[in-house]
């Protein structure tokens, strides 16, 4: 029976994992920064946003595949299963945004179906051409990710998240006040270093483990899951989830749209979503000690006390940061919304709180289904997800006053917790071998 993990061990893991969390999304806000003080910021803002939303349905099913490499990573032979697979599935992605910029193609999915304008669809055709390269690293990432977080080494993780941050803030700022590079293609370019430097940082402290842990073949597998198919079956649900998600957000927009103050909750939320997502991102990263740690019932039961008292902190410290005092300096000065945006965000930021302790158990539950084997269940937890959110919205819309804002965020809560009872109901009846 494997070592029972300490509240202590479990911290020194997520430490490094919650500063990943923290400093990644960094990120976004200083290439905004940079972009404001371009020649032509609305254009390479617009063109920036325009390509990433043109991206992110191929990469986002990708995410699931840093889970697979931690839960699986435990020989060399499954090992060079899930490369195959992250390989492929990463090679696919690239391809299929190569395919994107050509002309002909470009011009149809931007001009046509998306109704971009022409000035900002020219400047986005070469910024595609530089994200086209970014699954293959994200991958590979999430790859050597998975295997630190398996065998206890999740300190470099934390360090490549910083050097990540640094090469972006580096080369925005020297390009931006050095070169006559495009904006969003700048903008491009620096992630794309960013994310060389961060592969970089994950994969070195790999090589040691490869030499001296890291067995051929191990008793843990048993031979009906040495195939490539089982590798593929274990992420399928796990993709399926990622979209099922991704789709929520356009739901939400167009309920926004046709709620009270639609306007104003339009710009609220996006302010209120980013302030959110930094702090829920460390919890979801949580996830990956999860998988790492829960062999038995007995760490699943430490593990569980661990993600309740890091989902308490977070939802406390939201809930602190919502009270007046601080959302007025929070909202007001530090990112710069005024008169019914900012009251909004900062309402919505309060009631997103309980997010927060909904995030710990998602990540909990996932965690555990996952690396016992059971991702299928997550997969019915977010097709549960998608309608109850739907069906939350629709009734806010036609029944409810308040202002679209708001709408959203109840409705979001209700659905999500709806997902986190299931994610629940399927780990109470998993079956503990020891």
């Amino acid at each position: 029976m494997p070592p029972l993990p300490t509240q202590r061990r479990l911290f020194s893991f997520f430490l490094p994992l919650a500063l990943s969390g923290i400093l990644f999304p960094l990120a976004r806000p200083i290439v905004n920064a940079a972009l404001a003080r371009t020649a032509s910021p609305t254009l390479a803002l617009a063109a920036y946003a325009v390509i990433l939303s043109l991206s992110m349905p191929l990469i986002a099913p990708l995410f699931g595949l840093r889970q697979v490499a931690t839960a699986l990573s435990v020989d060399r032979d499954m090992l060079r299963r899930i490369r195959h697979l992250t390989w492929l599935l990463g090679g696919g992605a690239t391809f299929s945004l190569l395919i994107v910029t050509i002309p002909p193609v470009y011009a149809f999915l931007v001009k046509q179906v998306m109704g971009i304008p022409s000035e900002i669809a020219g400047a986005g055709a070469p910024v595609l051409l530089v994200v086209a390269l970014t699954p293959l690293l994200s991958v590979g990432r999430g790859y050597y990710q998975g295997i630190l977080v398996q065998y206890g080494r999740a300190g470099p993780i934390g360090l490549g998240a910083l050097g990540y941050l640094l090469g972006v803030s580096a080369v925005m700022v020297l390009g931006v006040g050095w070169t006559r590079i495009e904006g969003a293609l700048l903008a491009a370019l620096a992630m794309l270093l960013a994310q060389v430097i961060y592969l970089m940082m994950v994969w070195w402290p790999t090589r040691p483990l490869f030499r001296n842990r890291i067995p051929q073949f191990s008793d843990l597998v048993p031979d009906v899951q040495r195939t490539n198919r089982y590798v593929l079956l274990f992420y399928l649900p796990l993709a399926v989830s990622t979209v099922l998600t991704a789709l929520i957000e356009p739901a939400i927009q167009a309920a926004i749209a046709r709620a009270p103050l639609a306007q104003p909750s339009l710009a609220a939320y996006p302010v209120c979503l980013s302030l959110v997502w930094l702090a829920r991102t460390p919890l979801w990263n949580a996830q990956q000690i999860v998988i790492a740690q829960v062999k038995n019932r007995a760490a699943f039961l430490l593990v569980r006390k661990f993600m309740l008292i890091i989902s308490l902190v977070v939802s406390l410290a939201m809930g602190v940061a919502a009270l007046p005092i601080f959302s007025e300096w929070i909202f007001g000065h530090l990112i710069g919304v005024t008169g019914e945006v900012k009251y909004l965000a900062a309402q919505g930021f309060y009631w997103m709180a309980l997010s927060a302790f909904l995030q710990g158990g998602r990540s909990l539950y996932h965690g555990t289904l996952i690396g016992r084997g059971e991702t299928r269940g997550i997969q019915t937890a977010s097709m549960i997800r998608v309608p109850t959110l739907i069906v939350a919205l629709s009734a806010g819309v036609l029944y409810a006053k308040p202002s679209g804002l708001m709408i959203a965020i109840w409705a979001n809560l209700i659905s999500e917790a709806a997902e986190v009872l299931v994610l629940h109901r399927r780990t109470a009846r998993l079956h503990w071998s020891v």
